[in-house]
């Protein structure tokens, strides 16, 4: 059966309207991290898929490497200018798999164009240009607030589509992919009991160990279910980010207080808002949680964003040198590509390092995302600076990192992050092995 006999046999679908998803599992299901399973891959296979190709051989070819992996949900244009036309009629649409060289309109002015749609879909670049052009294109579309899943060159194996397409999208931190709803709702009053804290636990990569865990926050909205902090954080003004910040962590610090209670000491990280790093009551701030807690400062690690820190960085550095004097552990969390220069690492005042797993992922991300993961773990372990990754999602990608010389890790495939109710049950065997 030829291609077009194919398609004439088994037409392709209409976009359909969207799926509902409810807000109690809204967070779960956008918003979140889960790891891949059965469930994924079936509201996965309901995504809406563009194919942007000016070659028709080519778009006949991915509609139906498409159709075999489930995906009916697909239509097709020829060229950007087509595309965006389609775009405009449709109320959803998830993923456009998209060439770059095309006529008419390139691949690099329709992503332009879409950055400015109401819909932003996740974008996947499939293109027979050289690697390094289409790791380019898809730089410019996050930058400009488009959600990527990454490129590949032409032909596509059909199991490598499936991966790409099953993949959570990876996002900047951007107004651009906040809905449209939510963002109005961050300009009027937020009410501090709707946010909560969670935890995450991090383990020891050699034992799978816990060793401690970290405070996260998340927002109940009322409309959009459970959010994680990307969506809603950056948009907040300088008042609320503090106020909020400093709710979950003495939230989560009350918490810890309560373990500590029941003889069980765990490391506790603790994420600090840039507004928090530029003030000059930061450090009185934690000296006050160290007592009134009755932590440890060796217990206690004070995570830092390095896009905040490169901010302000002779006001924070200060407040950072006197939280390192108390005793304090302090956790730069960067992305290897866009560390401060190594050769200067060992000036700056952290010990710990916290980098994403994904940039040692094999067929994820590209050569020169995993020298740079390499470099910067060889030269933080050169200084003894303990090295945590996150989003560790399987036993093999465990076992690489701890060749690597990381030795902390955390990740859905250890344990998702959790509400107070379930990490005191999660951690229940720990409780009764420490009381015997």
């Amino acid at each position: 059966m030829t291609l077009m006999q194919y398609f004439r046999k088994n037409p392709t679908p209409q976009i359909a309207p969207p799926y509902i998803v409810s807000a109690a599992t809204a967070g779960q299901s956008i918003y979140r991290n889960p790891p891949v399973n059965t469930h994924t891959i079936v509201m996965n296979q309901q995504q809406s898929i563009l194919v942007l190709d000016d070659n028709p051989a080519q778009r006949m070819a991915m509609l139906l490497q498409l159709a075999m992996l489930g995906y009916h949900n697909t239509c097709e244009a020829a060229n950007g200018a087509a595309a965006l036309a389609q775009i405009d009629r449709l109320e959803q649409l998830d993923v456009v798999i998209c060439d770059i060289r095309m006529s008419q309109m390139d691949g690099i002015e329709f992503l332009r164009r879409l950055a400015a749609h109401r819909l932003r879909p996740a974008i996947l670049i499939c293109s027979a240009v050289e690697e390094s052009l289409r790791r380019s294109v898809l730089f410019l579309a996050a930058q400009s607030g488009l959600p990527v899943l990454g490129d590949i060159g032409k032909p596509i194996p059909t199991p490598l589509l499936g991966k790409l397409l099953q993949r959570q999208p990876a996002a900047a931190a951007s107004a651009a992919f906040v809905p449209a709803a939510l963002h109005d709702a961050l300009g009027g009053p937020i009410f501090l009991g709707d946010f909560s804290a969670y935890y995450q636990p991090q383990y020891a990569l050699h034992t799978l160990d816990m060793t401690g865990f970290e405070i996260q926050c998340r927002w109940q909205h009322p409309l959009h279910g459970l959010l994680s902090p990307a969506l809603f954080m950056p948009q907040l003004n300088a008042d609320q980010r503090y106020t909020v910040n400093r709710h979950i962590t003495e939230q989560g610090l009350r918490f810890v207080s309560t373990l500590q209670r029941r003889d069980l000491t765990l490391n506790v990280s603790v994420p600090l808002a840039d507004v928090q790093l530029q003030s000059a009551g930061l450090p009185d701030m934690v000296q006050d949680y160290l007592e009134r807690y009755r932590l440890s400062p060796a217990s206690l690690s004070l995570e830092v964003n390095a896009a905040d820190f490169a901010q302000a960085p002779l006001v924070t550095m200060e407040n950072l040198v006197r939280l390192r004097l108390t005793g304090c552990h302090l956790t730069l969390q960067a992305d290897p590509a866009n560390l401060p220069s190594l050769q200067h690492l060992h000036e700056l005042p952290f010990d710990q390092l916290k980098l994403d797993a994904r940039h040692t992922r094999p067929g994820g991300d590209h050569e020169d995302c995993r020298a740079a993961m390499t470099a910067a773990i060889a030269s933080a372990s050169s200084l003894g600076i303990q090295v945590i990754i996150d989003g560790v999602h399987n036993w093999q990608e465990n076992q690489v990192l701890l060749h690597l010389g990381c030795q902390l890790g955390s990740g859905d495939w250890y344990a998702a992050a959790m509400n107070e109710q379930a990490f005191a049950q999660w951690i229940q065997p720990a409780l009764r092995q420490r009381l015997g």
